[in-house]
């Protein structure tokens, strides 16, 4: 009876609670709100997807007083966890698409209302409140808000706000970014004034931040500047990464090897014993003893040794010798560097090139002008021109002015001349309006001349004001006042000095005038014809005379009709257009009877008489003639005879090397002439004496 009684009991609770339930949606259907609520909330226990549905719907909407869109979050949640079967109440359909539909309306408004602000702790709600979102909205938010705490951490311009952004937000979207800019603002922090000390610090205590491969440049450009080979081995070994270790080893190998002897090759070695290109220097070694000779060969040049045997073919267009272990060579429209294996030694290309010197050569890359070193390198930025090397500093024009740099590329004397000359014995003149000297340290002495020469080995330049010309010292102080009409330098310390069509000698150092000016002046005679530093021609009334630098008589007036400096004690003397010899007591070598005569050269002189060409030694004798042929000397010591217009080649004692046979005879190399005959190419090797076809 008690179970039956319970039974029924609950029946009739069921039965009020589902009556509840249905009268909640029926006072839905009319828009009462209020006994929809009361009753939503009664049966919530028994039919929670039911009841919060309903609840979700009364708060989602916004035409009754209890409309709250968190209420509506809460509950839509609620039904959406709870939700089992498909049910109706008054035209209410209550299924998983019902569900979905509302709770979307109901996330979209929380969204707009929580996320599209500048409040954190707003999306921070929304993030708490509705979680339930689809993964777009919640994605939106967090990347919104993030955002906003990512500009508030940045704005304070330090590493350690956006560390802590970091810390707190480690799955944030903003992460990437934010690591990114934790990295900026650590390298900007300990690079600050981007100094050597400061680069290195970074490089040691923060490897992993991605600006290291920045600062290893930064500090390369440093160290670079120095050109210490010492400091650039500091940083190889201990800064140096994938990026800067090839080109800073390339840098220190420049600035070691200047003269590029083997000594100095080898001694780089064994200082540098962990060079990584080690095995191209020690074949490098082997090729400093290798002579090289560029020559022509059907319009082609090549490169042939000193045995006569092409190591380089010819296949260049142009081509130079080799200097310091590279030649620069030009084919088609562009010039490079080979080493004495023929490969080129850069992967650039220039439209002008020079040789090295000092490890340093000038080229020219799209119309402009730079230094480079031994490995390629550019060491300068690009100039209008630059000038060869003089006093260790290279003349440039930029911007159509003019000033000078060194072999580190730096500038040394600024670009505010019109004009600026090489530097010699460490003074250059320069023209702004006038001219004047400027030092290799650019102390300049003010602009007051017409025009200034070069500065030679006595330290004096020659002005000129107004048509008249002086002598100076680097000091600016006047040694020989501007008032003559002309003045040379001639040798040792002596000037010539000219005034009214006459000249005179003087000595700037000793202050004074070895002789009167005042003999007759022919300007088509070089300075040479007039003295040899020691002692002094005067031409007077044509009458010729000699004197030393005491003012002593050594040839009176009226002894010759002229006479030229001694070489090898011997002088060369003319009387009525004939030549002849006299010793140091003018006492004759040879008769006065030669049509043309030379300079003694090394004991040898050239002398030709009745159509013979004739070779004499210091006594006078004769060692070699010729009828009908020319003899022509060379600096080395030998002579080309001349015979129906074709050469040959004679050596000091008179004896024939080459017979008069060949088109050309070239000096090409100490003891190596190029021989041309019948189009076809020779060499004669002096040593051997042996003549060898090409």
């Amino acid at each position: 009876m008690r179970i039956l009684a319970a039974i029924l009991f609950t029946c009739l609770i069921t039965n009020a609670f589902g009556n509840k339930i249905s009268d909640a949606y029926k006072a839905l259907a009319i828009y009462d709100y209020f006994k929809a609520k009361q009753l939503f909330y009664k049966s919530y226990s028994k039919y929670t997807c039911e009841a919060s549905y309903g609840l979700a719907i009364i708060y989602h909407r916004n035409d009754n007083p209890f409309s709250n869109t968190d209420s509506a979050a809460k509950y839509i949640a609620l039904s959406r966890y709870h939700f089992k079967d498909t049910i109706s109440y008054s035209g209410f359909r209550i299924d998983s698409a019902t569900l979905k539909a509302l709770s979307n309306k109901i996330l979209l408004l929380g969204f707009q209302r929580y996320c599209l602000t500048h409040s954190v702790s707003e999306m921070n709600h929304f993030l708490k409140h509705y979680h339930f979102s689809s993964d777009s909205l919640l994605q939106k938010c967090y990347y919104y808000r993030d955002e906003i705490l990512l500009a508030t951490a940045s704005s304070w311009q330090s590493s350690d706000s956006l560390r802590a952004f970091m810390l707190n937000h480690p799955e944030s979207y903003m992460y990437q970014k934010a690591q990114g800019m934790f990295y900026d603002f650590e390298f900007a922090e300990n690079t600050k004034h981007k100094t050597r000390a400061q680069l290195e610090y970074f490089l040691i205590h923060f490897p992993k931040n991605p600006h290291v491969p920045e600062a290893e440049e930064a500090l390369y450009q440093l160290v670079q500047q120095l050109h210490s080979p010492d400091s650039l081995y500091h940083f190889i070994k201990n800064f140096s990464g994938t990026a800067s270790r090839e080109k800073a080893w390339k840098l220190l190998y420049s600035v070691s090897v200047k003269k590029y002897s083997k000594e100095e090759l080898a001694g780089f070695l064994k200082k540098y014993p962990d060079y990584p290109y080690a095995e191209s220097l020690v074949k490098e070694i082997s090729l400093t003893e290798n002579i090289l000779i560029p020559l022509l060969k059907k319009n082609k040049f090549g490169y042939i040794d000193t045995l006569a045997n092409w190591v380089i073919p010819p296949q260049f267009d142009d081509a130079l010798p080799f200097q310091e272990g590279f030649a620069s060579v030009c084919k088609g429209d562009g010039c490079f560097y080979i080493n004495k294996e023929g490969n080129k030694t850069s992967p650039y290309y220039f439209e002008e090139t020079e040789n090295y010197k000092d490890g340093i050569a000038v080229v020219k890359k799209a119309d402009y002008y730079y230094l480079i070193n031994r490995s390629g390198q550019f060491i300068s930025k690009g100039y209008q021109d630059i000038s060869p090397s003089s006093d260790k500093l290279f003349v440039c024009k930029e911007k159509n002015l003019y000033g000078a740099i060194n072999a580190k590329g730096e500038t040394v004397i600024p670009f505010t001349y019109t004009k600026l000359g090489n530097f010699k014995n460490d003074f250059a003149y320069y023209l702004s309006g006038l001219y004047g000297l400027v030092d290799i340290n650019n102390h300049f002495l003010p602009a007051h001349w017409d025009w200034v020469s070069d500065v030679d080995t006595n330290l004096i330049a020659i002005v000129k004001k107004q048509n008249f010309f002086g002598l100076m010292q680097t000091n600016g102080q006047l040694v020989l006042p501007v008032q003559y009409d002309y003045i040379t330098f001639c040798e040792n310390t002596i000037y010539l000095v000219v005034k009214n069509n006459l000249y005179g000698f003087y000595n700037p150092i000793e202050k004074c005038f070895i002789t009167a000016v005042d003999y007759d002046y022919n300007p088509s005679m070089k300075p040479d014809y007039y003295t040899n530093g020691t002692h002094f021609k005067l031409l007077k009334n044509g009458d010729v005379s000699m004197v030393d630098a005491n003012g002593r008589v050594m040839i009176n007036a009226g002894t010759f009709s002229d006479f030229f400096f001694a070489k090898n004690g011997i002088t060369r003397i003319q009387r009525n257009n004939k030549f002849g010899y006299v010793d140091r007591k003018l006492k004759p070598v040879t008769p006065i009877e030669f049509e043309k005569a030379s300079d003694f050269n090394a004991n040898i002189a050239i002398v030709f008489k009745n159509g013979t060409a004739s070779l004499i030694d210091l006594s006078g004798k004769i060692i070699f003639s010729q009828k009908n042929a020319e003899l022509l000397p060379r600096s080395d010591g030998l002579f080309i005879l001349k015979q129906n217009d074709l050469s040959g080649l004679i050596n000091r004692t008179g004896k024939l090397l080459l017979p008069p046979e060949y088109e050309s005879i070239e000096f090409i190399h100490p003891s190596l002439y190029l021989c041309t005959k019948n189009e076809e190419l020779f060499i004669y090797n002096l040593h051997s004496q042996l003549l060898k076809k090409l």
